[in-house]
């Protein structure tokens, strides 16, 4: 049995999340029918649209923080200082001019090493390790790399730093499921949202690295312990109809709080006041307490039918309706939407291969997507302007996957836009490796396009995902989808801070050949996937391993079935 999907036309996260393992909607053992409750109310009234915007500014907040340690970890230049010189800066003019290299006593001071220059020639001698350092200021004026001294090789630090943030999210992953399920989405929202409030302007505060990092873990925790019960509340009360609109807004806020990162950065280069900045304005969140309610299918789920009551009755005032005092009433009938393990797919040998495919693209869309963005302080060029397009960008990649998904298809557009942004990322090594430094605009040009393509394509993802898995199997294999995604990122930030340890332009290319390549190889791979769009969904292993066969059965069927009517209207 078949049942038709209702196609998406834009980048439906709501879709998503009520297929996504950790996050049980009301609607499966409610018993008031909230459909007809929704019906009534409105599918995005007045009280909605207020609830859902004021939810959206989560959406903002998260994406800074997530991005954040590409300023407060910046690397400025920086050489060895002489212990016995005072007011020495890295400007002090050294050898031949230049600010790298300084000669001192006799002395050779540069990056990492000092040395002496040999008597008979020019060669140095007697090289040691140095443990001072003076910075360069015109692009940072203190970040966590200066005033811990993380140069050289401790340069490691931060690709820690941001694996942890990583992982922090995955853990959150794991834990908010459970606990929005168990105590409610505005509580669970409002507990995460002080703990990524506490640990984001108490993180200034640490003494040293390790502190550090422990803050970085859990800020990202409360990142996606605050981001998904904010999004499921303001989701839960909108309608069928503008389910796809205000899936895609939350991406647009996502991307604004991008922008105003750059901004902020650019304005404050000292890390401690950007962190603070940045982090402050949050506790307006705290509003939440008093502007937010509880969500009505959630309660409705838990049996507190009163307080549910309430809640509808108080968001048909501010839409000016009127509810039915029929429709508040119990019903008997309880929906059930049974899922199995995803271990079931293992049955059968044709899921396993779409199923591996599809974690290959998960992974891949997650390595790259974060991996760009972390990578634009290496990018030649003025920082803040190459971060600023990297996430502006993502606004009209977001516009294409909504505008062509449905005109395209799922498979094409998805395939186009990976091997696009593979071939515009591996494209960047020509100019880095055989241009000089006139030309760097074009590796920002190409770094910008191959953003463009990875966000198209991973919007895209989330639909094509949901579609392909069979329903007994759809909430599981979405999850563990999204957790290789995950996996993946605690991974970007190594692969996008390569040029720490591999000098010279090989070193600047190697982030990009591998986000590149890796993306032509999975939007390759994902050639081999059927297409869904205007498809019956499969319900069963069964089904799914004949989905393209019995489709295309449906579809001669039906076009003998218009052709008959046809034939019928032209006899009569």
């Amino acid at each position: 049995m078949y049942v038709k999907p209702s196609i998406a036309t834009s980048f439906d996260l709501y879709s998503v999340l009520e297929i996504y393992p950790s996050i049980h909607f009301a609607m499966r053992q409610e018993k008031m029918d909230f459909k007809e409750i929704i019906k009534h109310l409105g599918d995005f009234g007045p009280y909605q649209k207020r609830l859902y915007y004021l939810l959206c500014f989560v959406s903002s907040s998260c994406a800074i923080q997530v991005l954040l340690t590409v300023f407060t970890f910046g690397i400025p230049e920086y050489r060895c200082t002489p212990p016995d010189l005072r007011n020495d800066t890295f400007h002090t003019r050294g050898v031949n001019g230049s600010s790298s290299e300084f000669e001192y006593d006799n002395k050779i001071y540069q990056q990492c090493t000092i040395s002496t220059r040999a008597t008979n020639n020019n060669s140095l001698e007697n090289v040691t390790e140095c443990d001072g350092w003076v910075y360069d200021e015109s692009v940072f004026q203190y970040t966590i790399i200066s005033q811990m001294n993380l140069v050289c090789e401790k340069t490691i630090w931060k690709s820690h730093a941001q694996m942890l943030l990583a992982v922090g999210q995955l853990i959150g992953c794991a834990l908010v499921g459970p606990l929005s399920d168990r105590f409610g989405r505005k509580k669970t929202l409002c507990s995460f949202l002080i703990c990524l409030i506490v640990t984001t302007i108490f993180v200034v505060l640490s003494p040293n690295i390790v502190a550090i990092l422990t803050f970085y873990f859990f800020i990202g925790t409360a990142i996606t312990g605050t981001f998904t019960p904010a999004f499921i509340l303001g989701m839960e009360l909108v309608g069928p109809s503008k389910r796809s609109l205000t899936g895609c807004i939350i991406n647009y806020f996502w991307s604004f709080g991008s922008i105003v990162l750059a901004a902020m950065a650019y304005f404050i280069r000292n890390w401690k006041y950007l962190q603070l900045s940045l982090a402050v304005p949050n506790i307006l969140l705290l509003s939440y307490f008093w502007f937010i309610d509880e969500s009505p299918r959630w309660l409705i789920n838990k049996g507190r039918y009163k307080e549910a009551e309430k809640i509808i009755q108080k968001a048909a005032k501010v839409n000016k309706v009127v509810i039915p005092e029929g429709v508040l009433k119990k019903n008997t009938e309880v929906t059930n939407n049974e899922n199995q393990s995803i271990t079931k797919i293992f049955t059968s040998w044709t899921l396993v291969k779409r199923t591996v495919i599809i974690y290959i693209n998960w992974a891949t869309c997650s390595l790259t997507f974060y991996g760009v963005a972390l990578h634009a302080s290496s990018l030649s060029g003025n920082l803040f302007l190459n971060f600023f397009l990297i996430s502006a960008v993502e606004l009209p990649g977001f516009i294409i996957c909504n505008v062509l998904i449905d005109r395209l298809g799922r498979r094409i557009l998805y395939c186009s836009s990976m091997i696009f942004c593979g071939l515009s990322l591996v494209m960047t090594t020509l100019p880095i490796v055989f241009a000089d430094e006139s030309f760097s605009w074009t590796v920002t040009l190409l770094a910008v396009l191959g953003k463009l393509g990875i966000t198209a394509a991973f919007a895209n993802l989330w639909i094509y995902t949901s579609e392909l898995f069979p329903t007994v199997v759809r909430n599981s294999g979405v999850g563990s989808s999204s957790m290789m995604a995950r996996l993946a990122a605690t991974s970007s930030p190594y692969v996008a801070n390569l040029g720490l340890m591999i000098p010279g332009a090989i070193g600047k290319a190697a982030p990009m050949i591998i986000f590149g390549i890796t993306s032509i190889i999975a939007g390759l791979l994902a050639l081999l996937l059927p297409e869904t769009k205007g498809r019956f969904l499969p319900e069963t292993i069964e089904d799914a391993e004949q989905f393209t066969k019995l489709n295309i059965q449906h579809e001669n069927a039906r076009l003998k079935e218009n052709s008959n009517s046809e034939n019928y209207t032209t006899h009569m």
